[in-house]
Parts: structure tokens; sequence; C-alpha cells
């Protein structure tokens, strides 16, 4: 057992959890009645030597591929899973939403299971019933709350038990992807929530598959793979370095030839038909297949983001100088007047910026048909953290002739919505500034007295 200060929150040491399996009962009785000398069982590591330390208010966020052993590491830290192997020692009353609805009774009121999840963490008669309002209030379940909760959709039970878990006034929160169920206001409403509460010292768990969910929720990071710590660190290096991972095997998806025949196939060095363009064109064609639309005669091939230092990157920091690059090709005679635009837009899908080269005189028509083409976007970025995407049109357009400085859509030849995600972090360092909303700008004060 590790030596644990009064300033830990959570510590493990070389935990492991193995899962036996048998083909058949007839297995498991011969290994029992062999007294242990025969041994049938087929062994599963869901997790595997792994240690870490959070400090009290500390806030980890994890991240991993399903089947990483990430939700199992969570329910050994909420004591629904005992490990076998290694210590687990927890200071302080742990409050957990990991599944949707897990320790409801479907039979009961969403009213009633108020009261039996919070009498399990440990609330008084006098103290349940007052958070009992407050609870309800935040749900927004209203009447609902009357009803038994098998009668809920995921959405609801979402809200009822992350109302139940943030309200037992937790020393330790741990949140499992379940959030990602309810809609966008909900959520956003429980990350005001979170940060409320560690603001006030709460220590907090978070398992995510996003890599810019971490870096915005989380000051430390880890990593698992296959039930094994990869990487930990702070949530920055983590998050950068995950999502490196994912981005490396999205561009390589679908090119699946052997080295060797991929290397005398490639075109000479410098080409851009090289073989890893190749996979990243085919990769970007189906991740916007599902929503592309147009009559296709000139096709978007690629977008990135790409940061100060020239490097392509999936997050930018507030006032960093940003470059949105975007690859094209006029695949036969396109209509004259086409022109590329780009969109960067927030989580709901509404539009926030728009960047349009034709007042520059740069039309993606005008490109020589059957070579690549590239068109970047420099500017400023303005944006306040959070995640956005990005998406490119091709299309002809004209003005609208009443709301001046307004273009219209007259045909459409390539639509790419979702092509591209990045994230605007917070500064690593303090600053004078408060930044709240979607975009934030220069700006003065005055103050005078009126007397």
């Amino acid at each position: 057992m590790r030596d644990v200060t009064s300033e830990v929150s959570i510590a493990l040491a070389n935990v492991s959890k193995v899962y036996h399996t048998y083909e058949s009962p007839r297995q498991r009785l011969a290994e029992i009645l062999s007294g242990g000398r025969q041994r049938y069982a087929r062994e599963t590591r869901a997790l595997d030597d792994v240690s870490f330390t959070l400090e009290r208010g500390g806030r980890l966020g994890i991240v991993g591929e399903n089947g990483s052993g990430k939700s199992t590491l969570l329910k050994v830290l909420a004591g629904v899973l005992t490990p076998s192997s290694g210590s687990v020692q927890v200071n302080g009353r742990v409050s957990a939403l990991l599944e949707l609805g897990a320790g409801f009774n479907p039979e009961l009121p969403g009213k009633e299971n108020i009261r039996q999840f919070c009498m399990l963490h440990g609330m008084q008669r006098d103290e349940i019933e007052a958070a009992l309002p407050e609870i309800i209030q935040f749900s927004e379940l209203r009447d609902a709350v009357e009803h038994p909760v098998k009668t809920y959709s995921s959405g609801m039970a979402v809200r009822l038990g992350f109302a139940c878990a943030v309200y037992v006034q937790p020393d330790i929160l741990i949140v499992d992807e379940a959030l990602s169920v309810g809609d966008a206001y909900f959520q956003n409403k429980c990350l005001h929530k979170i940060r409320s509460m560690l603001d006030q010292g709460t220590s907090f768990i978070y398992v995510t598959h996003s890599a810019d969910s971490i870096r915005s929720l989380c000051n430390q990071g880890l990593w698992l793979e296959k039930g094994k710590v990869r990487l930990t660190g702070a949530s920055s290096e983590v998050g950068a370095a995950y999502q490196s991972e994912i981005f490396r095997r999205l561009v390589r998806a679908g090119f699946d030839k052997p080295a060797e025949e991929s290397a005398e196939s490639a075109a000479p060095a410098g080409s851009a038909h090289s073989a890893i363009d190749q996979a990243r064109v085919q990769a970007f064609a189906e991740r916007v297949a599902a929503l592309r639309t147009g009559s296709g005669e000139i096709q978007v091939e690629d977008i990135s983001v790409i940061d100060e230092a020239g490097g392509e990157t999936d997050s930018i920091g507030v006032d960093e100088q940003v470059r949105v690059r975007v690859l094209y090709r006029v695949k036969r005679t396109p209509p004259p007047g086409a022109v590329l635009n780009v969109g960067i837009s927030d989580n709901s899908g509404r539009q926030i910026m728009h960047f349009n080269p034709m007042f520059e005189g740069i039309y993606a028509s005008d490109a020589a048909p059957h070579v690549p083409h590239m068109i970047e976007f420099t500017f400023k970025n303005v944006l306040c953290p959070g995640e956005y995407g990005v998406t490119a049109g091709i299309a002809t357009l004209f003005d609208n002739p009443k709301n001046h400085g307004q273009t219209l859509v007259d045909s459409v030849v390539d639509y790419c919505p979702g092509a591209a995600r990045f994230t605007v972090r917070f500064p690593d360092y303090p600053v004078q500034r408060d930044l709240w909303g979607v975009v934030h700008v220069p700006y003065s004060v005055s103050s005078s007295s009126l007397d």
C-alpha cells in the first residue's frame, strides 16, 4: 500500500484487472476439481499494471479507444469493481456518472430514485429533502420526476443522473461519456456546473474519446491503450499526442498496400501525387461522403488547419495567427465564376466566421484541370476557447439585392460540411482577460463620474 497524504485524492499502484472466461461450464468445473492444477480459462487483462496519483482538486482526463480499459478503470475507482492485483486508495466521497441510469430502479419514479441515490451517498434525510427541489430544477424533468424511470429517454436519464451526481457534494466527481447523449444545451449547462465545482476544489476524473475535451476541462491526462498506460502527463501534452495518433490513423485509412508496393508505386519525391497524399484524399472523401452534395465539376480533396509554426494542428491558441488550407481539383469543365468558400461553425452548427476569396479575384473555376490546387485563408484567431468545425463549399454566387455585403448561392458545385475540426485552447499562463462567449476582440474602457 502506497503511503498517501491527505493532499492526495486518489492513488493507484500497479492495478490490474483480469477476467477469466471459459468455453463451457464443464471447463470451469474441471478446473475447480483439479485444485488449480489444470487451467482452462482464457485470460483477458482489462487493466495491466496501471499507476497514477491525483492530487486533491486535480482534474484528470482519460482518453483511449474502445476496449482500452477506460470504463473498467472508472469502475475500480468508484468501487464497483475490485482489482485483481495492486492497491487503490480513494480519499473522500466519490460520485460517479458511469452509465445511463446506472443504479436507478426503473420501476420507481425519478423523485424516489433521487432520494435513494442521495441516501447511498451518505446524506441525511433532512439534507436530501432540502436538496430535492434543486436537483429536480437542475434536471429540468419537471412532472416527469413523478413517472417511473423506465419511461425515460436516454437524454432524460442523463439529466437525472448528472443532477444527482453533482448535488451530493462529492469530493471526487467521476464522469464517463454519458453526457454525450444529452443535447448541446444540457451539455453546456453540465460543463458550467463542473467548472464551478472545480473552482471549489472538487477533484475530477473525466473519460472521453475527445482530446479537445480533456484539454479544456483537465490539467492532467492519461492515455490508456489495451489496458496499459501509454502516456501520462499534462493534459495538453497527452491530448496532442492522442489526437496526433488518431489523425495518423485517419490519414492512412484505406491505405492498406504493402510498404514495398507503396514505395514502388509512389510518385517521385516532391510530387503532389505521393502515396500518403492519395491516402489523405481517400480518407477525406470517406469522411465527408455522407453529407457531401454538389454537381462535382470541382472537388475539395483535403482541409487542414496550420499553426504559427507552420505545422498541421487540431488545437490553436488565443490570438494565434492561423491558416486554413484547402486543396481542391478541377475534375471537368466547371461553371464560370465558381468560388471556394470556407466557414467556421460552433458545436451547434451555427456559422461564426466566413471566408470568400472572390473579392480578391480568386476563383476555383480558373484552376487548371486535373492537377491539385491550394487556397489558404490566413487570420488572427479571435475565437474564444471551445470546439469548432470547418466547412468548405464551392459554388457560383450572386450579390444579395437586399442585404448588401452578402452573397447568395446560385449553384452548388461541391459542399463538404463537417470537413475538419479544431479546438481553441485556454492560455497556458495567466492573462488579463475574461474569455467567455464566442469571440474576443480588443476594446477600450472609459469611466467617469456623472456628478
